[in-house]
């Protein structure tokens, strides 16, 4: 079990290139009728995950599923990071969909719904904004705060900006600025891996910015850039690169 503790100590701390280097020989590892192996295994597909690797990351849950049913914890966890994987590197929405049902009902479960709601509306559909809200509301109600709250919070708030020209959004827009912030909030009280709270300050700056709040908007904006700018420099990849450009350029948008 030692292996398994410091490998979620390093993917909280969002050292996902560590937990790869970590686990070398992943493919080897007996995850059928070896709970501890499929834990690690599992780990390492959410680390592929966390880093943008769907084709990578998507196999490795699809494998540990086959394996787990979805009423514990290993077979919940995998479904989720595939229907995370399929939404976020495929853009499948009908099949994230179908798996999610297999899940039962959670503030994990919540939050893909939310990923889902966000492709949705990235791909021109309507979303149901009384049912976005009433999760998220259910999120802000449910304590003690853990990451996963946040995270509806956040992904939520994200939704609903993005879908802001839909009427049946619109009456819900003066509270995104209050439930971003919120959510920053719950990440710093949780100590959240750094690329979320990087990627949760630029969503802020953005709202922040429609809800003509620009002193924020800025702020917001400077905050992400640093925190990019830290990820970059500590750990690389064309991943975080990306984000640093977005943020920067929101930044300079924000300074002109």
């Amino acid at each position: 079990m030692a292996i398994i503790e410091k490998l979620e100590e390093l993917y909280k701390k969002g050292e996902y290139r560590q937990i790869i280097s970590d686990v070398p020989n992943v493919q080897k590892l007996e995850i059928e009728d070896h709970p501890d192996d499929a834990r690690i295994f599992l780990q390492v597909a959410w680390t592929h995950h966390q880093l943008g690797e769907y084709d990578k990351s998507i196999p490795m849950m699809e494998e540990v599923a086959k394996y787990y049913e979805a009423s514990g914890d290993i077979g919940e966890s995998a479904r989720r990071g595939l229907a995370h994987g399929l939404l976020q590197g495929r853009g499948f929405i009908g099949s994230a969909d179908l798996i999610m049902k297999e899940i039962p009902p959670s503030l994990i479960r919540d939050n893909v719904r939310m990923n889902l709601y966000i492709l949705a509306v990235r791909k021109g559909l309507t979303i149901p904004a009384e049912e976005i809200t009433s999760m998220i509301m259910n999120a802000l109600q449910t304590t003690p705060y853990a990451t996963v709250n946040g995270h509806i919070i956040n992904n939520g708030a994200l939704a609903l900006y993005e879908a802001r020209d839909q009427a049946s959004v619109k009456p819900y827009l003066p509270i995104l600025p209050g439930l971003i912030f919120t959510a920053i909030g719950i990440y710093r009280a949780t100590d959240t891996a750094k690329n979320h709270l990087a990627g949760v300050t630029f969503r802020a700056s953005k709202i922040c910015e429609a809800a003509g709040w620009k002193k924020l908007a800025r702020i917001e904006a400077e905050t992400s850039v640093g925190l990019w700018l830290e990820l970059v420099s500590s750990q690389g990849g064309e991943r975080y690169q990306k984000n640093l450009e977005g943020a920067e350029a929101q930044l300079k948008k924000l300074t002109r």
